[in-house]
């Protein structure tokens, strides 16, 4: 079933805003309604029940001597037209204790009295107040007010206003009341499209954005608003967002780019030898040797290059991080030493190993760190020159809660320009950087070791300068065991 709800959220939040005023002003009214009606009522009995009482207290002396016959009725006649007729729209009505018409403004007497009117006579305030329906059919107000001499009761005074005169100052209050609600609903409606319209204009910018990303639009930002806060933070975490994955398709295809590159030299170099033997090549046996020779060393290093993409690949996306276990780095180090100790000596490199005691733990992947430092030694002895030094180191870093791990050597030193690049995929130093050890490798293995060390919660760098040597450092968490 569709919604009747507005389907965009500026849509809703107008209408939310409008509903809330509209309800608050309903209620407000109601309220109000009642409040402004007891107050009107209230007034307008207290002004005609204190004229009732001045004009009984005037009353009261004529009464007696009427009753006494000292006067006639026309004097208290006359004394109530003076007294009450300048009000047009009151009516009066004195009667005997009896509860017997003696006096009416209109002239015409009313049968008995009402049941109101023996209430005055019989309580102790001498008044009394209700609402009623006159012959016509019209609500009144009505005042019955004793006439008393001492303890005498000498007759009551009734008088009756239409119930309208009560109502009117609440109505006229009532409807100042609505009117004014009436333009604060339509001013909160006004900062409600303001307001709906400052949340959801950044939304369906985002969502432009978001779809001409989804489009292969990788340039695609949006402007963050200042306010408010979440959005603005939304709005940079988005382009956050999108830098980052600019920056990882780049990077996804600078790799492609660059391992298509390197997979085509080897593959190159296999297909030309292969030609050269279908060619004749197989009828030389020293040719033929030396070509399938070359096509072996090809067929190994894709191979390896095949091999470190896959492990790259494993490192990056965190699939060997449950295998991590507290380990005693110390140890790890002293066998990577020993590993490569008898290559170092017939490189004509010598290798030292210096390592702090009592250093902590750390809690990681053992045959991922043991690949790192067999690439970083390896590197080191590649690029040593003969009677050069390659050293070990591992200590506590800067911090008692890290580990700085380092190898150094003597060799020939990277240039300055070449430096952010070292552990770039594929890249290579070979240009400013003679080698003394086999032939060149992948380009993956200081991007390996890069991913190794960051897998780990750590970092790595390298500082070199040309002719005088590189270190690497690897830095660390240490392992706290509680």
């Amino acid at each position: 079933m569709r919604s009747i709800l507005p389907r965009t959220i500026q849509g809703q939040l107008i209408l939310s805003h409008l509903l809330v005023s509209l309800i608050s002003i309903a209620l407000i009214s109601i309220y109000a309604a009642g409040v402004l009606y007891q107050a009107g009522r209230a007034q307008v009995e207290k002004q005609y029940t204190d004229l009732g009482i001045a004009a009984a207290n005037e009353l009261v002396e004529p009464l007696r001597q009427y009753t006494a016959d000292q006067v006639t009725l026309e004097t208290l006649e006359a004394l109530l037209h003076r007294r009450l007729d300048r009000y047009a729209e009151l009516h009066y009505t004195l009667f005997q204790p009896s509860g017997n018409p003696l006096i009416d403004k209109s002239g015409v007497m009313p049968s008995t009295a009402e049941p109101e009117i023996r209430q005055a006579l019989q309580n102790d305030s001498g008044k009394v107040s209700w609402i009623g329906t006159d012959a016509q059919g019209s609500r009144r107000l009505y005042l019955a007010v004793r006439l008393t001499d001492g303890e005498q009761a000498l007759g009551i005074l009734r008088l009756d206003v239409p119930l309208s005169l009560a109502l009117d100052a609440s109505r006229r209050s009532l409807g100042l009341l609505i009117a004014t609600a009436l333009v604060v609903a339509l001013t909160m409606s006004g900062v409600g499209f303001f307001l709906a319209r400052s949340i959801a204009e950044p939304i369906q910018n985002i969502t432009l954005a978001s779809e001409r990303l989804a489009q292969g639009e990788l340039g695609a930002r949006v402007e963050a608003p200042t306010v408010p806060y979440e959005l603005d933070r939304l709005a940079k975490t988005f382009n956050s967002m999108a830098d980052r994955l600019q920056l990882l398709v780049s990077e996804l295809r600078s790799f492609v780019a660059n391992a298509s590159h390197e997979l085509r030299t080897p593959l190159t170099a296999i297909k030309l030898r292969v030609e050269a033997l279908r060619s004749g090549a197989l009828e030389d046996p020293p040719v033929s040797e030396r070509f399938l020779a070359e096509i072996e060393s090809e067929v190994d290093r894709l191979s390896k290059m095949v091999s470190d993409l896959l492990d790259l690949s494993r490192i990056e996306s965190g699939l060997d991080t449950s295998k991590k276990t507290t380990l005693d780095l110390g140890g790890v180090v002293a066998d990577v030493y020993e590993t490569f100790s008898v290559r170092a000596e017939r490189a004509g490199v010598e290798m030292k190993m210096e390592i702090q005691p009592d250093v902590p733990a750390v809690l990681g992947n053992e045959d991922q760190l043991r690949r790192m430092l067999y690439n970083l030694v390896d590197n080191a002895i590649k690029y040593t020159h003969r009677g050069g030094q390659v050293i070990l180191g591992l200590q506590t870093g800067q911090t008692p809660d890290t580990l700085l791990l380092t190898v150094k050597d003597t060799g020939f030193g990277i240039a300055a320009a070449q430096l952010p690049h070292v552990f770039e995929r594929f890249y290579r130093v070979e240009a400013t950087r003679p080698r003394y050890g086999p032939s060149q490798g992948s380009g993956l293995g200081l991007s390996i070791s890069k991913s190794i060390a960051e897998a780990h919660g750590g970092k790595i760098g390298v500082e070199s300068q040309v002719g005088k040597g590189s270190t690497f450092w690897v830095e660390l968490p240490a392992h706290k065991i509680s």
